[in-house]
């Protein structure tokens, strides 16, 4: 992680995107020292082969930045920056249309991999208005590409072609503070486009991909403390890192088809717009997206038929605590798979007869809570010497359990408390409950029966299971409390049962 957290703050272009306007007076030595400055801070070095004054410009020539880490490096040069003092305040900012950049990634353990990419850009426009401490950014590029051909993994050659391209690109930063920093942003991207192949250099197998995304846009905010090593997170974080951002999106669709000797796969995918967010601090890390409508088609030799899935929404997050502390952090974890659709063929693979319910199925998991670290989880040293959870859970909620498929529902909520003081059950004595709602069980077991899926035995344990767990709610409808009490004792319906 550490090796894409550099690349990502250290190419040079990060710098150059735009923010709004302020009025004060910058020149062009005050926004090349802000940028040696900004890269000192995140532990790289930005260098120069030489500053020369001509006329009006500051022209930097070979100009590059480098980060030498245990696990890799990354580096990248540009030939020559052109700072041109524009007599109202304001810096020009002029780059080449091509500038290289070369990543080495070598883990204690593992492969050594090397990659070379190329970041293009036509008709770049960068403007820097504001002051020595307190600059912002206007870029604006109708198209910017990266390309990369080829890696090499532990000195053999690994044929790999990427390309994507983004165009109708309008970017703003915001850069506050010389020692410490507020960074701000946002961009908007008409339209984004990728295609990738590789080969696999051992035998005949070939992967093809590509895809494309429309009217993208994001922002993000980040708070960077001074005086202290930035590569070392846990200490960052204490000192006051954090930063936080959102992506949306309209639409979009990618394809990709594998092909080997003797087997072959083809995923086509479109789907209307989503969004994906993410936010790190001592408070916590947490990321996650929503979609909309969404169509996949899957095909290959060893699938019969194309398999046509639909879905109407879906969404994905997590949250957690990442610092060692003595209070309770939130955590949460969603999964929401709404109305998943299966073609008519695949059902009659497994149901010819056309006994289940063909609905679209559902899955929903909406837990939170709060719990604590007693570990730094991101120490390589501590991490390396756990033997045990690095934590404590204290609540648990849970907001939305549903999962509705073939004629059957399953819905639930609650919320426990755990006290992490009283170990005398083996694990923290939990106090709360969960209700719970079935519906349609009886109806299903006696189908999968009917169809030989289900041995009739088990159908009756099941229902026996269900008969001791749950009570009668209405037609082919069950509910049930399970609870965790004061005294120790686990609860169904009020009836001990531990």
């Amino acid at each position: 992680m550490a090796q894409w957290k550099t690349l990502g703050g250290g190419a040079l272009l990060a710098v150059l995107l735009g923010s709004t306007s302020v009025h004060a007076d910058v020149s062009a030595e005050e926004v090349w020292q802000s940028w040696v400055d900004y890269y000192a801070s995140m532990g790289q070095v930005l260098s120069a082969e030489s500053q020369e004054q001509s006329g009006d410009t500051l022209v930097v020539t070979g100009a590059k930045v480098s980060t030498e880490m245990p696990e890799g490096s990354f580096e990248t040069t540009i030939s020559e920056v052109r700072l041109r003092d524009l007599g109202d305040g304001r810096v020009e900012i002029t780059i080449p249309e091509e500038i290289p950049l070369n990543v080495v990634t070598k883990p204690e353990t593992g492969e050594t991999v090397e990659m070379t990419m190329i970041l293009r850009q036509t008709g770049m426009s960068t403007i820097v208005s504001g002051s020595a401490d307190d600059m912002t950014y206007d870029m604006t590029a109708p198209e910017l590409a990266i390309a990369m051909e080829g890696a090499t993994v532990d000195d053999e050659t690994f044929p790999f072609d990427l390309n994507v391209v983004m165009t109708g690109n309008v970017a703003q930063y915001r850069m506050t503070g010389t020692d410490a920093r507020e960074i701000t942003s946002t961009f908007s991207t008409d339209s984004l486009a990728f295609d990738m192949a590789a080969n696999d250099p051992e035998g005949g197998g070939t992967f093809t991909a590509s895809g494309e995304m429309s009217a993208l846009t994001g922002s993000s905010t980040a708070t960077m403390p001074g005086n202290v090593d930035m590569q070392d997170l846990v200490a960052a974080l204490k000192a006051g890192f954090a930063v936080d951002g959102n992506f949306t999106y309209a639409g979009g669709s990618y394809s990709f088809d594998v092909q080997d000797e003797a087997e072959s796969m083809q995923l086509s995918a479109t789907g209307a717009g989503g969004s994906l967010d993410f936010a790190m601090s001592e408070d916590g890390l947490s990321y996650g997206g929503t979609g909309g409508a969404s169509e996949m088609t899957i095909a290959g030799a060893q699938v019969p038929f194309p398999i046509n899935i639909t879905l109407a929404e879906s969404a994905f997050r997590l949250a957690m605590p990442i610092v060692k502390s003595d209070d309770s952090k939130p955590f949460g974890l969603v999964l929401k798979l709404v109305d998943l659709s299966l073609p008519e063929e695949l059902w009659g693979m497994f149901d010819p007869t056309g006994q289940l319910p063909h609905d679209p199925a559902t899955l929903i998991v909406d837990v939170s809570g709060e719990a604590k670290l007693t570990a730094e989880i991101f120490d390589p040293e501590q991490a390396a010497e756990m033997t045990e959870a690095p934590g404590e859970l204290n609540a648990l909620d849970v907001n939305e359990v549903r999962i509705k498929a073939v004629g059957a529902e399953l819905s639930g909520q609650g919320g426990f408390t755990f006290d992490n003081s009283d170990m005398s059950m083996g694990y923290p004595k939990p106090l709360g409950a969960l209700d719970l709602s079935l519906t349609g069980a009886n109806a299903l077991l006696d189908k999968l029966v009917a169809m030989g899926l289900l041995p009739e035995d088990q159908a009756m344990g099941a229902r026996m299971m269900m008969g001791m767990f749950a009570v009668p709610a209405g037609e082919d409808a069950l509910t049930s409390k399970i609870e965790f009490r004061e005294d120790g004792g686990l609860y169904a319906n009020g009836q001990r049962l531990q």
